[in-house]
């Protein structure tokens, strides 16, 4: 499986995870197409375009919801998102941490391990009942609760999401400690991997911990 690919697993075994608690959420794995429905929680309702004549099919998953975005990795699916009429907003990294060089080295950081979800809550502004009961999440946390973040087993690999740090304690490190403390326990854990999505200014962060981009993401929206 190369880099791209083992990426992609984790991403959507993590959306799968987060849907597992809520009765309305599902994640479609189709041809040529991976969608998570989400009609409680806009937010995720993210569908991945892996061949361009699978588009029709993610607007069948969706339906009446006309809250949602469509995630390219390459020209072909990006031709078609223009030629439907799909305007482009953000572009985000996926990346990649090989974590077996890291078991040796001990965990570091003033950090909260297996904090309470509803930490992630107060600090990205989530509903608490998205990441309450999801199988394989793990919440860590700065010791005064200002900065976060969350992993998500899936086989070997764990993914790394709601990295996020209260606006009135940035710029003190805490994203990093807390980051390299749960990569580091996560590595302790006998995982092999991290993967995560990073926008480009969050990139240098990631890097700084081993993360290196395996692809680029184009998010695309209707045209309003």
């Amino acid at each position: 499986m190369d880099a791209f690919a083992g990426y992609l697993a984790s991403l959507v075994g993590s959306w799968e995870a987060l849907a597992a608690p809520h009765a309305d959420a599902s994640v479609v794995r189709g041809e040529g197409f991976v969608a998570a429905r989400f009609p409680s929680h806009p937010v995720l309702c993210n569908a991945i375009l892996l061949e361009p004549a699978a588009l029709p099919s993610i607007a069948g998953v969706y339906g009446a919801l006309a809250s949602y975005a469509i995630w390219s990795a390459d020209h072909a699916t990006a031709a078609a998102l223009t030629g439907a009429g799909w305007r482009r907003d953000e572009t985000t990294v996926p990346m990649r941490c090989d974590l077996r060089g890291l078991r040796s080295e001990p965990a570091a950081g003033d950090v909260s391990v297996d904090a309470d979800p509803g930490v992630v809550a107060g600090i990205t502004g989530v509903d608490e009942a998205l990441v309450r009961g999801v199988p394989g999440l793990r919440v860590f946390a700065s010791a005064g609760r200002e900065s976060c973040v969350v992993l998500i087993a899936v086989g070997t690999d764990v993914n790394v999401s709601f990295v996020a740090t209260l606006p009135t304690a940035r710029r003190r490190g805490l994203a990093r400690s807390v980051l390299r403390r749960a990569l580091r326990e996560a590595a302790a854990g006998g995982f092999d991997t991290a993967s995560l999505q990073s926008t480009p200014m969050a990139e240098p962060l990631y890097a700084a911990e081993g993360f290196v981009p395996v692809g680029a993401w184009q998010e695309w929206l209707p045209r309003s």
